[in-house]
């Protein structure tokens, strides 16, 4: 397992370079899971067994939380972003104010005192604990985010959130980020999840008045239709094809931890648990 972690990492690594302490959620009422479709589809508790062991997740887990590594890289892309951001801002010939559109979990938000819970209490996912996390707001704010949010608007480019958090969730995440001192953390600029995962909807609202300069986000599909179906290369052509847009139109963060290539792989075969399932899809020699 570990060389499985370790090797997405290393791919993460390279896709950012080109271009959260433990926490027991409170006891509080049920909801839907943020990074729902953008990652967790075919998670539900039906396919996995009852009380799933996550030990295989520590590894990712403490890259997240305890290596300088992360937070250089964090800080190294949002660097990036504002250096795409200025020289797409500089474009001639745009009719539209612009805009840069900003996925929040594992983007913007620390949760990975939730996931680290996950792997403590040997839960498996399930969005009756998300939400009682989100409802904490206290999700920190990941290296350079706040900053980078700040640089956008000084440049007078609008900042929107665009996330698979559903509306239910609006008011605490509300409340979280605005604490945390991020630009336009309010219900006109933040557009969560009413029923559809894709964000192709959402991201077209925004292009009616503005020009999305750049897209930032963890998660493929933050930055792109194209990706919310990945395909048996587990979106790998699709990369190659838009190589050109990352580091420029694009900004992919790091996460190890969860997201659609990992729900794509668990779709793709049979198993007791995930730990089962993705062992099946370790290159050995």
């Amino acid at each position: 397992m570990k060389k499985l972690i370790i090797v997405t990492v290393i791919i993460m690594l390279a896709s950012c370079a080109t271009v959260k302490q433990s926490a027991v959620p409170a006891e509080g009422s049920t909801g839907h899971h943020g990074r729902d479709a953008k990652t967790m589809a075919g998670l539900d508790s039906s396919s996995l067994a009852a009380a799933e062991d996550q030990d295989h997740l520590i590894l990712a887990t403490l890259w997240f939380q305890k290596s300088a590594e992360m937070r250089a890289l964090y800080y190294q892309c949002f660097r990036s972003a504002e250096i795409a951001l200025a020289e797409n801002l500089a474009w001639a010939g745009r009719t539209k104010p612009g805009a840069v559109v900003l996925d929040i979990d594992e983007t913007l938000l620390d949760n990975s005192p939730f996931q680290g819970w996950q792997v403590l209490e040997k839960k498996e996912f399930n969005n009756d604990d998300w939400l009682r996390w989100v409802e904490l707001a206290r999700a920190r704010p990941l290296p350079g985010a706040v900053e980078f949010t700040r640089y956008a608007d000084s440049l007078g480019v609008e900042v929107f959130y665009v996330s698979n958090r559903t509306v239910q969730e609006m008011g605490a995440t509300i409340e979280n980020m605005a604490a945390l001192g991020f630009v336009n953390a309010d219900s006109t600029h933040m557009l969560l999840k009413e029923t559809a995962s894709s964000k192709v909807e959402r991201r077209a609202l925004i292009e009616k008045d503005y020009e999305i300069l750049l897209l930032v986000g963890d998660n493929l599909a933050d930055h792109s239709g194209i990706y919310d179906k990945r395909g048996s290369d587990n979106g790998f052509a699709a990369v190659d094809a838009d190589r050109r847009l990352f580091g420029t139109r694009y900004i992919v963060l790091p996460n190890p931890m969860y997201g659609a290539w990992l729900s794509e792989l668990l779709k793709k075969t049979e198993g007791q648990t995930e730990k089962d399932k993705l062992r099946k899809f370790l290159d050995t020699f």
